[in-house]
């Protein structure tokens, strides 16, 4: 049973408004650049994921012509790896031909190449984020334009230095930060900069069964099965999966690449 992903509500470019080269697609891991003790207490295994994830991302970015890079690089190692994400999409912005870059995590797998990302690219809008449970936004997958707006707010995120967590825990304070920060942001400013497209257009979060919960819903509809017919879930036919929350990345990630098209 197929779930159709709904349509943004905000205003849309045409497919032709943006040179595909000027999309930057960018993700970053610390496999090289990591310290003794992050390797030491880390818990989750991460290990190796860009490199399983990096081809399936080059492969999209080739077939739609669009730009890719990975920003390892561009890691600052006095926080989590995660917070790096912010300082690689201002790099982008500033010093490469980019009009709009597209932040992935090195645990989402391009599933469906088919679907561009120009189809939920907003006329109006500087940055472009996903609600997650909880009534959150996820920082897991983001879509930013090169603007005066959009530079002012990733200096904000990164300056929010009370969030940063100390490294090699389970979370990094990134995504608290961005919480923070969209609670506090005036409601006109929200609305004229920000977009929050359903989550199925390009971040949907993966679900995996345990045995137990497989024998609790194999015999109900799947259109009866809530999280399989909800808008974050993944669902074949979908831009991007996410493997958010897992513990181990290896195993969930490898059986979605065999899954993708």
């Amino acid at each position: 049973i197929y779930r159709e992903c709904d349509k943004p509500k905000y205003a849309m470019i045409a497919p032709t408004d943006v040179p595909a080269n000027k999309i930057c697609i960018t993700t970053l891991t610390d496999a090289k650049k990591a310290d003794t003790f992050q390797r030491m207490v880390r818990w989750r295994n991460f290990n190796s994921l860009l490199e399983m994830t990096w081809p399936n991302k080059q492969a999209y970015a080739k077939k739609h012509g669009y730009s890719l890079f990975d920003e390892s690089d561009s890691l600052d190692n006095t926080r989590p790896p995660s917070w790096s994400k912010i300082r690689a999409a201002q790099r982008l912005l500033t010093e490469e031909d980019c009009e709009w870059v597209v932040w992935l995590d090195a645990d989402t797998v391009v599933m469906n190449s088919e679907k561009k990302i120009q189809d939920f690219l907003p006329k109006e809008k500087d940055l472009l984020l996903t609600v997650q449970k909880g009534g959150s936004y996820n920082a897991g997958a983001w879509v930013i334009k090169k603007s005066e707006w959009s530079l002012k707010f990733l200096d904000h995120w990164w300056n929010m230095k009370e969030f940063v967590h100390p490294k090699g825990m389970s979370t990094s304070g990134d995504n608290a930060a961005l919480k923070s920060y969209l609670l506090a942001m005036d409601k006109a400013e929200f609305d004229q900069h920000i977009g929050v497209p359903p989550r199925c257009s390009f971040n949907s979060v993966t679900v995996f069964l345990t045995p137990a919960e497989y024998e609790l819903v194999k015999n109900v509809p799947p259109e009866k099965q809530e999280w399989y017919m909800h808008h974050e879930k993944y669902h074949k036919g979908d831009l991007i999966a996410h493997v958010a929350g897992k513990n181990n990345k290896i195993d969930t990630t490898a059986m979605l690449l065999k899954d993708t098209v």
